[in-house]
């Protein structure tokens, strides 16, 4: 699903950079992943303090935005964008800073999709992932580059509701299939779904309500008391 969403957001010319790593099932509980060199949000940020200084590692830029690269920047909120509009639309649950991942070049990708369509083990999730590290590496709430991650945002999710039947039809065809979420109600799946599309809405009324998901997502306090309980569970294992 995120390799369709990629390829239809680039068929309108939007390439978020994102990185839908493939995967081969070899058998019922086994199969391959392929492998992307990245460390994780967690692990950046116990080493480097910030995303900005990892990223100033690879790609230093003293004229550049923050000291790196516009190029580097640029891919980095594209592909945040690109993810935070996927993940919403999928409802990807189990949301944390050790299953986000960054690549060198700035982009940034989940792994972990062991909760879809929005169930989620942690109580009181947000709409979407978008962590204060994030949007600090854009230069705050308040930067033109924070603005641009919004408007790209708000592209995506139009180019995607587009298609929305193409992607329903596509989990209509997984009834049998044994993914846990699907298999045990898959009408309701479905429908949880489909209200993400918020077909009711006109493009102009859906960037608005984007707009409000994102805001709601960013301040939400209880996420980020959950992400310190999970990383002191880490810190303890």
């Amino acid at each position: 699903m995120v390799s369709l969403m990629d390829r239809l957001l680039k068929l309108e010319n939007l390439d978020l950079h994102l990185t839908p790593y493939r995967v081969l099932a070899t058998g019922q509980d086994e199969g391959m992943l392929e492998f992307i060199p990245s460390s994780s949000l967690a692990q950046i940020l116990s080493e480097h303090r910030s995303i900005i200084n990892y990223l100033q590692k690879f790609h230093p830029d003293d004229d550049g935005p923050f000291g790196i690269t516009a190029t580097c920047l640029e891919t980095f909120i594209k592909s945040c964008a690109g993810y935070s509009v996927i993940t919403y639309i999928l409802g990807i649950g189990d949301r944390h800073l050790d299953n986000l991942l960054l690549r060198d070049d700035g982009r940034l990708f989940h792994v972990d999709f062991g909760f879809i369509l929005g169930r989620d083990p942690k109580p009181f999730p947000p709409p979407m992932k978008l962590c204060k590290e994030m949007v600090e590496a854009m230069g705050g709430a308040e930067s033109q580059y924070y603005t641009r991650f919004k408007s790209y945002c708000c592209e995506a999710y139009n180019i995607l509701r587009k298609s929305s039947n193409l992607i329903l039809n596509l989990f209509h065809l997984m009834a049998g299939s044994s993914i846990p979420d699907i298999a045990s109600d898959l009408e309701k799946g479905i429908l949880k779904l489909q209200e993400k599309f918020r077909l009711d809405l006109d493009d102009e009324a859906s960037i608005h309500f984007f707009q409000d998901l994102i805001n709601d997502s960013v301040s939400a306090l209880f996420p980020q008391m959950v992400e310190t309980i999970h990383r002191w569970a880490q810190y303890w294992r």
